[in-house]
């Protein structure tokens, strides 16, 4: 309550200052060209980019659709020498980064095979940490250090009592990655995020154009709050909507810099595309003898963080076994997950098991059941050799066998939510099924309905995306292999551009050799 009541007086304050600057934002867009013509096996895409009436921009796409040249007037309508996009290497030009809040694999997938993005390479699955949050997903994609928390608030064991909230997130005290972009819109602007994100991300949207259209030979990247709310409050739809505005940024970006930029987009987490429901948690503790309190004085006495509205609880209880237990026998609970010494317990409703880490790899023993439905690729993965004797399961491999799995990478995950994600870890986490959501309810009575949210453990959840101009990255990653492998794309690219230079200074018989 009192969280809820300093959101509404932040609110109060801050909103008419933030609504003020709203009607400043102007639309950042590109035309659609004016003929597409089939020509010597490409498809040539013609714009009028100035609107002058005349042709004065080319992009050219081979068979597989994607937008692999383009080209700038010599003479009016005549296209001058083509600009293959991605070659320039990362000394030669601006690596820009767009990280979208919450955007699921397959819409980008989908969109992708409808025709948007063709300035990109198809799209690779980015597997997030669970939970899936913005401040712990991008703090692992920027490699930008552990966070406090899983959110702005959370329960201090020293102090005793809840810590952080409003003001912790205004001041980006959970958000390491913050230093590691070059734009994010003021915090106030957070204010109209679920209110009206449209504005917000319009808003968003100028700003990275002014930060990225002035860009060197440098890494530049920008971030997008406002996407969560549209997301939030529209679901698919509104996802595709605005995903178009972005492929619209890429394409003016691209023109802009004439050719001469490579761009990466990507998401922090997915997003379950469903309406979710606030949960009674204080109702469902009291059925089975717990208080829902904001202080732990007694054995039955909880401590929730209510803050966003998310697929997951974290909570802190000295009794972790008897409220998963407790909290299990409902429906929209799916999995309870609390740390022991060496291990981290995972129970459903009718199973149980521990995750352990272990030099080479993860161990699952499964007491009954199995919660995290493994035992099956466990199988096929000791037949080809990738589970030792003493049951280690070879973390890369249990990888690539999970990635369309329900719970994908579910052991890691699992094993780095308590062990290496946070600096305070909660001592229970409950993961929700798509549908049940928990959080403030103060944010819930503003917003009225959740079209969609995040945050748990499954497929949708936890799997973003990942497209790049600079080359094919690999199928799927971790949030923290992305960086690396675009920075292999940009060395492989910068060996390409040697060599070409080489061969173009020296002399034809040189190079014929």
């Amino acid at each position: 309550m009192e969280s809820g009541m300093a959101a509404m007086r932040l609110l109060l304050v801050l909103l008419p200052l933030v609504c003020v600057g709203a009607g400043c934002a102007s639309r950042v867009s590109f035309p659609g060209p004016i003929s597409v013509q089939p020509e010597a096996g490409e498809t040539v895409y013609t714009y009028d980019v100035d609107g002058n009436g005349g042709a004065d921009y080319w992009q050219y796409a081979g068979a597989d659709g994607r937008k692999a040249a383009v080209a700038f007037p010599v003479a009016d309508g005549v296209p001058g020498p083509r600009v293959t996009l991605g070659e320039c290497g990362p000394d030669d030009c601006p690596q820009v980064i767009i990280a979208l809040d919450g955007v699921p694999f397959r819409v980008v997938q989908d969109m992708y095979a409808d025709g948007y993005f063709r300035l990109f390479y198809p799209p690779a699955r980015v597997i997030c940490c669970f939970p899936g949050m913005t401040d712990l997903a991008l703090s692992r994609l920027f490699h930008a250090g552990r966070c406090r928390a899983y959110q702005a608030p959370y329960f201090d064991r020293q102090r005793g009592r809840l810590v952080g909230g409003n003001d912790a997130y205004l001041k980006a005290t959970n958000s390491p990655w913050v230093s590691q972009v070059d734009y994010r819109c003021s915090f106030l602007w957070d204010i109209l995020v679920y209110l009206n994100p449209r504005v917000v991300f319009e808003h968003e949207l100028k700003g990275m154009f002014a930060k990225f259209r002035s860009a060197g030979a440098e890494r530049v990247a920008g971030y997008s709050v406002g996407t969560a709310g549209l997301g939030t409050r529209g679901a698919r739809p509104a996802i595709e909507k605005y995903l178009r505005r972005v492929d619209e940024l890429c394409e003016r970006l691209v023109h802009l810099h004439r050719g001469n930029v490579c761009i990466t987009v990507t998401a922090d987490h997915g997003h379950n595309l469903v309406e979710n429901r606030n949960l009674p948690l204080k109702e469902m503790l009291a059925a089975g003898g717990y208080r829902l309190r904001d202080v732990l004085r007694g054995p039955q006495d909880v401590v929730a963080v209510a803050y966003g509205l998310v697929t997951y609880i974290e909570l802190y209880t000295p009794d972790a076994m008897g409220v998963s237990r407790c909290l299990l026998e409902y429906d929209d609970v799916e999995l309870a997950l609390y740390p022991e010494p060496g291990a981290v317990v995972v129970r459903s409703r009718d199973g149980c098991a521990r995750v352990r880490k272990l030099p080479g790899g993860y161990v699952y023993e499964v007491e009954r059941g199995d919660p995290l439905k493994l035992l099956p690729i466990i199988a096929e993965l000791r037949a080809a050799g990738a589970v030792s004797d003493g049951g280690v399961i070879a973390a890369d491999a249990l990888f690539e066998a999970t990635v369309l799995h329900e719970y994908p990478d579910s052991l890691a995950r699992v094993w780095e939510a308590f062990h290496e994600l946070v600096e305070h870890p909660p001592d229970l986490v409950v993961n929700l099924r798509d549908g049940a959501c928990y959080g403030s309810r103060f944010f819930h009575f503003m917003i009225r309905r959740m079209d969609s949210t995040h945050g748990s453990l499954n497929r949708i959840n936890s799997t973003a995306f990942a497209l790049t101009m600079r080359g094919e990255l690999p199928p799927v990653m971790r949030s923290a292999e992305l960086l690396p492998a675009l920075e292999r794309l940009g060395e492989q690219a910068a060996v390409l551009n040697d060599q070409a230079g080489a061969c173009a200074a020296a002399p034809p018989e040189a190079a014929s050799r």
